[in-house]
């Protein structure tokens, strides 16, 4: 999952050998264990309901201590019968008003595009869209689960003029102050905003996303986000009222890094055939025609703190981080600290990542134009960060990146000479990365030597364009354009023409629509488009390889507007018209805007790259993205080019496969992780089913194959079962058999068996056979207990991080995957059922608090008086306190695949009361519903969630084959639901009534190529079947097993947008 786990227990390399290649802490992504006393205050910061205003007693309970015998975990868990109907209910679709819009952050740009939210009143937020990706963790609080608003370092507006008939004209601003009664509506990636306002004559919706369009990921990583505006006057009689709406955009170029720079920030006003672009660009100062007068020569640096004594001098030591003097390098249990001077340093990391405090220096007055200094650790902005304080406030501050390397940063502070200053360097961060280093503190006229990079290869120099789809306003009408009261814009009045200014000032441009007159009754839309261009990123962009600047971002979208608006709405459309509940698909599908945040890249190159979490634990984690179902099935070529372009890529030329060994890096490196390391056999495999033909794997199955036999010899005895030391997502290593990774084992060598077939090569698939039967025999003799599956290892021995005779969520991982593909059991089926029902019975708490107060866990990603499934539990055998790590945590993508697997295995009840326990902790009330967090915000691990959706619907596909099957687990007398194929959206349609079966499947997008067609029934000898397309009837063989109709149609079936296949079984 992350890295080195550090509460005092650093393991030595024979325990763990690759954790430290995660890139989350000195000690990793873990937190220091907490006790009662931050339990209850953790508890005090959460509230104790499963959703906002929902009691606890609203969906289970009571509970007494008869119900938790040793345990705190309640075996029945006397789930309330109006919740339970509740959860299978249509509903309604949820909107969010008053405080509940300040945490909604909707993702709004395309794929790999950087990170931009639309927050709950209309207006965009979070900004990382200058390559500058940062995870915003509530670091000191043990809990990265608490609401915050999305940060708005940008001034962006849409300001409505409207005006009546005799009396003076208003301007409101389209958010909560112009608008109080503002409704917001999310429909991933739709979202629709209502503004209403008592005293204003007109309502407004807004409709804004960014074009999303599964199999188009090109279009669907457009660096820009469509905002439509309908304006209504809603009166039924009385005069028009005059509208007409202005888009508000800052320059923002060089916003992070312009200071140093002679530069300048540029707007233009561009006027083309119905439409208008403002654009922002920045670009450096003009050399004078006439040379100016040789500058001074710099004066000599002034060194301020080398941190080479034996204490910290003049400086004012506060709190424990910090120790009472400089560090001589690298801490224990920190990785390897560099790039510092001389012998000494401040490093807070002195006894871990927990402990904070603040380092103040003498005051001083600033005589140089810059500060110097090196800095490295943590990357918490205000949490762990160097400040430079003036009269009490920071006017300047630095921060780390989550390296322990130290670089050269500098200040700008040429605008300070003469004023008193003091420095403060801070960690108020107890998290991972919880801490700051820094050295050889500096005054100079000059940037330090290597470190200021060219103005236009700077992270955030680019272009930013606000477009109209219309013409705008003249230039003149603008100019006097009604502002709101109150509205503080950057640089006061708005530009309307061409301007250039200095970098360091701040100046917003303005757009405007021509007037409008609204008869009662009457309406007019309005489209805008905000699109932005950094290409300064390490590996480049996807979107700076087909456009050159913002402009010709915003001249594309508006281009190409109706279809891409239109295909993304009929995305929207059929993917909601279902009969699975609202809140399920809202839930199931807001996990696929992570690929628009910073935690995935997709490079100019055209390689799919991401992130754990935003910026947290690099290199597209192989066991990690093992959980991912959502852009495998939605992005089919973003996936594949993860496996061509990094697994299957040789290590020496950027990728992860050695291609002596088979060995695939599991962070595209030469580090192995056992369950990474055959998660990519399993990827491997539904790449393929995901595909058009079989191109995909007879390119790359003598890789897939080497990669499979490096397992193999893994199995050191050949007996099915990996004994060795087994590195995994937990961070730390398993030792002896396990269900963990031995059912991914098994579940690779069937895909390898089947791939191998495909690809001609019979003897390489009797032989993984042959494994994994013995494997699936072995198993079940050494490793089932009567009722689920354990660990075989001998604590002696291996005395940490191994979970014995517990009960771990993810026991049966690969068998959830073993059902993704269509690959059958790899156990005994009741078996299966057995060890699931366990999971259910002890991992899951209708209220986590109990548990957590006698066990707290590493990190909260829940509060008390929630629901949730832990990690993993000891039902029968004291404690293991010194257990798998995480034991005691609640992670979202663990939920998803155990609930899918429970669905798949006919527990939808189950299923569907965890995926509904997620739903109300991600309720906007207590935290963004558009980020589920693990190790950093948007965390990978949650797109799972489509593996539920795949289940409930007994999906299977086979694209090369043209194999397509379904048979629903919920609501099959009545099932509605939009799958993609390999090359088009389609809808399944099932209904039961009066001893008729009905199935419908609908091309609504692209097309399907259909050999064979396989349904579940209810009977297991109908009386007759016809298959029919329109009027024409369709011949086909037919088989029944197990309740599985087989259809293989005598001729291949070619079904464009709009064709529709039926097939009608009377039972």
């Amino acid at each position: 999952m992350n890295s080195k786990e550090k509460r005092g227990d650093v393991r030595g390399e024979s325990e763990s050998t690759a954790g430290s290649d995660c890139g989350c802490g000195a000690g990793g992504c873990g937190k220091p264990r907490v006790g009662r006393r931050e339990f209850m205050k953790i508890a005090g910061l959460g509230m104790l309901a499963t959703s906002a205003g929902r009691p606890l007693t609203a969906m289970a309970g009571p509970f007494a201590a008869p119900d938790t015998p040793g345990h705190n975990v309640p075996g029945d868990k006397k789930l309330a019968p109006e919740w339970m109907r509740a959860l299978y209910e249509r509903g309604v679709k949820e909107s969010y008003r008053g405080a509940d819009l300040e945490a909604i952050g909707m993702p709004c740009g395309g794929i790999g595009s950087g990170q931009m939210y639309l927050c709950g009143d209309g207006t965009l937020g979070c900004w990382q869209i200058f390559n500058n990706a940062e995870s915003l963790w509530v670091a000191d609080t043990n809990a990265t689960y608490l609401r915050r608003p999305p940060a708005k370092p940008v001034f962006q507006r849409f300001v409505l003029s409207v005006r009546e008939e005799g009396k003076p004209g208003t301007a409101l601003p389209l958010d909560g102050a112009g608008f109080p009664g503002v409704e917001f509506q999310g429909e991933y990636p739709i979202a629709r905003i209502r503004y209403k306002n008592e005293t204003a004559p007109v309502t407004v919706e807004l409709e804004a996303f960014s074009p999303f369009i599964p199999l188009n990921a090109a279009d669907s990583a457009l660096p820009a986000t469509l905002f439509n505006f309908t304006v209504t006057n809603p009166a039924t009689a009385g005069g028009a009222v005059v509208v007409s709406l202005a888009g508000l955009l800052e320059n923002p170029v060089g916003l992070h890094n312009g200071g140093p720079f002679r530069a300048l920030r540029r707007a233009r006003f561009i006027a083309e055939p119905g439409r208008a672009l403002l654009l922002h660009s920045a670009e450096m100062e003009p050399e004078p025609e006439t040379p100016a007068a040789a500058p001074a020569p710099p004066r000599e640096p002034v060194l301020f703190a080398d941190f080479e004594g034996k204490d910290y001098g003049d400086w004012t030591v506060e709190g424990k981080a910090f120790g009472e003097k400089p560090a001589g390098g690298t801490l224990p249990g920190q990785q390897s600290v560099t790039g510092f001077q001389g012998e000494g340093l401040v490093n807070s990391f002195l006894g871990g990542d927990g402990p904070t405090g603040k380092l103040i220096s003498p005051a001083f007055t600033v005589d140089r134009h810059f500060v110097n200094f090196l800095i490295g650790g943590g990357a918490h902005a205000e949490k762990t960060c160097m400040n430079l304080v003036v009269d009490g406030e920071a006017v300047r501050t630095a921060k780390g990146f989550n390296i322990e390397t130290l670089a050269w940063q500098h200040w700008d502070v040429s605008q300070l000479e003469g004023r008193e200053a003091r420095i403060e360097i801070v960690d108020d961060a107890s998290g991972g990365w919880g801490h700051i280093n820094v050295d050889h503190i500096t005054f100079a006229d000059e940037p330090a030597d290597g470190e200021l990079k060219p103005f236009d290869l700077m992270p955030d120099f680019g272009t930013m364009a606000l477009a109209l789809a219309a013409d705008a306003a003249p230039a003149g009408d603008a100019e006097g354009l009604q502002l709101p009261e109150g509205l503080e814009i950057p640089g006061g009045a708005p530009l309307t023409t061409d301007a250039v200014w200095p970098v360091k000032e701040r100046r917003t441009g303005l757009l405007s629509t021509a007037p409008v007159a609204l008869a009662p009754g009457g309406s007019v839309s309005f489209s805008f488009v905000v699109a932005w261009h950094f290409p300064n990123q390490a590996h480049g962009h996807h979107y700076a390889a087909r456009f050159g600047d913002a402009a010709e971002v915003a001249r594309y979208l508006l281009d190409n507007r109706k279809r891409l608006a239109r295909d993304t709405r009929l995305w929207r459309d059929a993917y909601y018209d279902s009969t699975l509940p609202y809140w399920l698909l809202d839930r199931l599908l807001s996990t696929v805007s992570t690929l628009s945040t910073g935690t995935c890249q997709w490079w100019k190159n055209g390689r799919f790259y991401a992130y754990e979490g935003v910026t947290c634990c690099e290199g597209t984690c192989t066991h990690v993205w093992n959980y991912s179902h959502t852009e495998a099935r939605l992005f089919p070529e973003l996936t594949r080019s993860v496996r061509e372009m990094q697994d299957f890529h040789d290590v020496a030329d950027g990728g992860g496969f050695n291609p002596e060994t088979g060995l695939v890096g599991f962070r595209s490196n030469a580090s192995y992780a056992a369950d990474g390391q055959c998660g990519t056999i399993l990827k491997a495999h539904r790449e393929h089913l995901m595909s058009a033909d079989d191109a995909f794997l007879k390119r790359n199955w003598p890789r897939i194959k080497k990669a499979m036999e490096y397992s193999i010899a893994q199995d050191e005895n050949g007996d099915g079962l990996i004994e060795n030391s087994q590195h995994n997502t937990f961070d730390i290593n398993f030792f002896g058999a396990n269900t963990f990774v031995g059912s991914l084992y098994l579940c690779a060598l069937r895909a390898a068996e089947e791939m191998a077939r495909e690809a001609g090569d019979d003897k390489f698939a009797r032989h993984v056979h042959g494994i994994f039967e013995k494997g699936r025999k072995n198993t079940e003799k050494r490793l089932w207990n009567g009722e689920y599956f354990v660990q075989d290892v001998d604590l002696q021995k291996h005395p940490e991080h191994q979970y014995k005779n517990g009960c771990l969520s993810d026991q049966l991982f690969g068998q959830g995957w073993a059902h993704q593909l269509g690959l059958g059991y790899l156990y005994d089926p009741d078996k299966v059922r057995s060890a699931l029902r366990a999971v259910w019975k002890y991992n899951w708490a209708p209220d986590v608090a109990p548990y957590n107060e006698k066990h707290p866990p590493f990190r909260w990603f829940i509060s008390p008086g929630q629901a949730g499934l832990f990690t993993c539990t000891w039902p029968h055998d004291p404690h293991l306190d010194k257990g798998v790590l995480y034991r005691e945590e609640v992670w979202t993508g663990i939920e998803y695949q155990v609930a899918g697997h429970m669905a798949a295995e006919g527990m939808p009840d189950e299923a569907l009361a965890i995926c509904r326990a997620v739903h109300d902790r991600y309720q906007p009330g207590l935290f963004n519903p558009y980020n589920e967090i693990e190790c950093g915000d948007h965390y990978a691990r949650a797109m799972a969630s489509w593996g539920v959706y795949l289940s409930l619907a007994g999906f299977y596909y086979h694209g090369p084959k043209g194999v397509l099957g379904f048979n629903p687990r919920i609501s099959p007398e009545n099932y509605k639901a939009l799958f993609t194929t390999a090359e088009g959206w389609i809808v399944f349609e099932q209904e039961r009534k009066d001893g008729v079966q009905t199935n419908r499947i609908r091309v609504v997008w692209g097309k399907l190529r259909l050999e064979t067609l396989r349904l579940g029934l209810e009977v297991k000898k109908p009386k007759s079947i016809k298959v029919t397309i329109g009027n024409r009837e369709v011949e086909a063989k037919t088989g029944i097993e197990n309740q599985i109709l087989t259809l293989v149609f005598a001729r291949e079936l070619n079904l464009n947008e709009g064709d529709a296949l039926d097939v009608t079984v009377t039972m």
